[in-house]
């Protein structure tokens, strides 16, 4: 059995290996995976995804993937995972299926509502939900599963640690990323791409602004471009080989790797890769050997490159990599002298790794990074078709790439041809196969042939004769039967059964052997196949009224042209107060400032706000790991107990506060793109639900309507005035300046681009949030909220003064009494969001 071959029946002393998942984003990328022995492949299909990007599958091209995979043992998981907006929720149901029927094995989500739709349409249809839902926690997982899922792709950000408690204490199968593009932002968190060019990354359509150059201003200040390159938050590619052994042994389901926009030799080369390292972790009880670790490292950064990080699984806090943000390969070493002539520029160099002539370099000028292929090597005087490292060559380029060089400036390796090339002709994984000839004389030469899943009987309509001369031998007809070639499958083992001298010419058992090949092939593909279910969407969301019993050409109006509510994020309790007088209805504010307000100083205060009818949520973190849940679950149960609502915007304080019985509001942060998902969060005990701000006034509208219940019970809630927060990272951003002692507590820090745009910077703990350039205000669109149906207008005044709190409350409070008010701030850069456009 070769190494391209499956290790069916392989006794592991260690530890069962956990599945290599590899990225598809197109046909020639499948075969790709199938050549490095994945154990299973994910793929997007249109639009249903998040990686646009890429080629993805055409639905007519889905059934023919799904065959081919099965065909060599290797299941195939669907990504549909985005939020799915209201008018999509159909379209979506069909794709799932027609995968359902052509045997896909799971499907990928990141829409609750959607999960909970297939839930209940396909019970027997594995649901794996995305690392776009934030899943970070126990809590979290558990959510997950009683939703339907059978597995959690956890955040980037856990550490082995973390990974191991929750494996060790959920119920459901987990699975971790590896391998690849890191995204700077917690997955499903980052609105950059979505305010800078309409195309949002939780869809799939990411432009990816985090890649670009950026300088920190401090109070407006440039700060020291030594502290953070020109690309300060573009990150390293995920590498965890070094750490895998750890990794493996936390018990993890699945290890995935990224890259659906990737060439199909990354893929091969990445899937052998971790496939070779944790068959030999569960094997031996061990990583693999330094020297092997960095030979593959060697090949795997020749293929995609812009440095590696052992991610925050590994327990690094800077994942960054701010040099250069694009691919740019192994450093090949400094040009020590250029010779230029009219055919070509030549570069001296002494090598810090192999290469042959063909081969691509990239070489990173005083202006940018040039690409260029290596035309002929020259040592010592001679032509030579490749050299080693720790050579000194003359690298020869086309003259106009080497006009721009200058001496000392770094060159990279690319692309290996050779390596490229070997790649290419890699054999696809194949399945082992028993075969049992059957070739007594006087009767039909039959074969039986076998594997995991399935088994046939083949019977030729050639009859055994007697030879009459050389009879046919058993060893010859098992050399023939072994012969299995382009087929999907090897013989694991050939049993010939065979009476008398006989004689079956070559031929004849040539064609019976690829006749039963392609019967059995045919049975394991039919096993997969299922029968349509053809789900309507309404009918599927029986929480959802609208959805079940309107006409979708039938106009509700029980909810529109109501008087909107105005609530009102603050950061203080004298906030608070200033809002509520300011003739705020809803006021949110951080749970860190429970006690501080409910403290018998603020107490009088407080119970004449509640006597008014005044509503205060207490806002619960974005981000929660299980040390962290302890503290905010006995926030939430003091802010239960005092009779007051949360905020939540993950899935585990979700479930804590539906399990301690805690009205809650559901954050825009998870991201409600239609009615069914916010109808399970109403399920869930949410008593209100803030859309998602990428959704406009159309798509407000379609959600509004089918939810309503023409009771007005099922409160929604938009932002209307805020700085939006477009990222929130692990990765402590401002840690430099602060051990440089270059902050104070009232600085102001933000990352500006080359178009003179600033971002605002914040730490919060050891996270960094990214807040938008511009401030949302849509005073001057009121009347398209009422007509969309929403209940409550939010505004976000956490980032803003005492004094800013109360103009804009009041100047919010006049507009939707019919007044006209002054121009809020001058300096600020107003935007409309995406209220009158929408995202891609």
């Amino acid at each position: 059995m070769t190494s391209d071959q499956s290790n069916y029946g392989h006794k592991h002393k260690h530890c069962q290996p956990p599945e290599i998942l590899a990225p598809v984003g197109d046909a020639e990328a499948l075969l790709g995976a199938i050549k490095g022995a994945a154990d299973a492949v994910y793929l997007g299909v249109e639009d249903f995804n998040a990686r646009k990007g890429a080629r993805n599958f055409s639905l007519d091209k889905l059934e023919e993937a799904i065959d081919l995979a099965h065909s060599r043992g290797i299941k195939v998981f669907l990504a549909l995972n985005i939020p799915i907006k209201q008018k999509e929720l159909q379209a979506a149901l069909d794709v799932v299926d027609k995968a359902y029927s052509w045997g896909i094995d799971a499907i990928i989500l990141e829409d609750l509502g959607l999960m909970r739709m297939l839930s209940r349409a396909y019970p027997e249809l594995p649901l794996h939900v995305s690392t776009q839902m934030t899943i970070h926690n126990l809590e979290g997982v558990d959510f997950a599963e009683e939703a339907g899922a059978s597995r959690v792709i956890v955040s980037r950000e856990l550490t082995v640690e973390q990974v191991k408690d929750i494996v060790d204490r959920s119920n459901i199968e987990i699975e971790l990323f590896v391998h690849g593009a890191l995204c700077y932002s917690y997955s499903g968190r980052c609105l950059f791409s979505s305010f800078l060019s309409d195309r949002s990354a939780n869809r799939g359509a990411c432009t990816q602004p985090c890649r670009r150059q950026y300088h920190l201003t401090i109070d407006g200040k440039e700060a020291d471009k030594g502290l953070f390159g020109e690309y300060p938050i573009s990150c390293a590619e995920l590498c965890t080989l070094p750490e895998l052994d750890r990794i493996v042994k936390t018990g993890v389901r699945s290890l995935k790797i990224e890259g659906r926009m990737k060439k199909p030799e990354y893929v091969t080369a990445s899937s052998q890769a971790y496939k070779a390292a944790v068959e030999s972790i569960c094997s031996t009880g061990r990583n693999l050997d330094p020297e092997e670790i960095e030979a593959y490292e060697t090949d795997l950064a020749k293929l995609f490159y812009r440095g590696f990080t052992r991610g925050f699984v590994s327990g690094e806090r800077d994942v960054t990599h701010q040099k250069y943000s694009s691919s740019y390969g192994l450093l090949l070493g400094k040009v020590k002298e250029i010779s230029r002539s009219k055919h070509h520029a030549g570069l001296r160099i002494k090598l810090l790794q192999d290469i042959n002539d063909k081969d691509g370099i990239g070489i990173l000028t005083s202006m940018r990074m040039l690409g260029c292929r290596v035309d002929r090597i020259i040592s010592a005087g001679e032509k030579v078709e490749k050299a080693s490292k720790g050579d000194d060559v003359i690298l020869e380029i086309s003259p106009k790439t080497g006009k721009a060089v200058r001496v000392q400036d770094e060159v990279f390796l690319s692309t290996d041809s050779k390596l490229i090339d070997a790649l290419q002709k890699k054999k696809p994984k194949t399945v082992p196969a028993t075969l049992r000839v059957f070739a007594r004389l006087g009767e039909n030469l039959r074969i039986e042939m076998e594997e995991a899943r399935g088994c046939i009987s083949f019977t030729d309509g050639f009859i055994v004769p007697e030879a009459k001369s050389s009879p046919t031998t058993t060893e010859q007809i098992s050399a023939t039967m072994e012969k299995l070639g382009e087929t999907p499958y090897h013989a694991g083992s050939v049993e010939v059964i065979a009476e008398g001298d006989i004689f079956i010419p070559v031929g004849v058992l040539n064609n019976a052997r690829r006749q039963a090949a392609s019967l059995l092939q045919r049975a394991v593909l039919r096993s997969y196949k299922k029968e349509m279910k053809k789900p309507l969407s309404g009918i599927l969301a029986p929480e959802v009224a609208g959805t079940a019993n309107t006409p979708a050409h039938e106009e509700t109006v029980s909810r529109a042209r109501k008087k909107l509510l105005l609530s009102v994020d603050v950061s203080s309790p004298e906030s608070l107060f200033i809002a509520a007088h300011a003739g705020a209805d809803i006021i949110y504010l951080p749970m860190e400032c429970f006690s501080e307000l409910t403290n018998t100083v603020n107490s009088l205060q407080l119970g004449e706000l509640r006597s008014k009818g005044t509503e205060i949520v207490f806002v619960t973190p974005q981000v929660a790991f299980d040390h962290e849940l302890e503290s905010v679950r006995k926030g939430m149960e003091d802010i239960r107990n005092a009779g007051f609502m949360a905020a939540c915007s993950n899935a585990g304080t979700v479930r804590v506060a539906s399990r301690m019985g805690l009205p809650f509001v559901a954050q825009r942060e998870l991201n409600v793109f239609n009615a069914v998902t916010a109808g399970a969060y109403f399920g869930y005990g949410a008593r209100r639900v803030t859309l998602s701000t990428e959704l406009n006034m159309e798509e407000i509208r379609e959600l509004s309507k089918a939810l309503d219940d023409g009771k007005g019970q099922k409160q929604l809630e938009v932002l209307a005035y805020g700085r939006e927060l477009l990222l929130i990272t692990e990765n402590d951003l401002l840690k430099p300046l602060i051990d440089s002692k270059l902050l104070n507590m009232d600085s102001k820090v933000a990352l500006e681009d080359n178009r003179g745009d600033a971002f605002p910077v914040m730490r919060l703990g050891n996270r960094t949030l990214v807040y938008h350039s511009k401030v949302l205000d849509m005073r001057e669109h009121l009347e398209e909220f009422r007509d969309s149906g929403v209940d409550v207008l939010r505004l976000d005044l956490s980032m803003n003064s005492k004094k800013e709190v109360r103009e804009t409350i009041r100047a919010y409070r006049s507009a939707l009494e019919g007044k006209r008010s002054r121009p809020l701030r001058k300096d600020e850069n107003i935007t409309q969001g995406h209220y009158f456009e929408g995202v891609l």
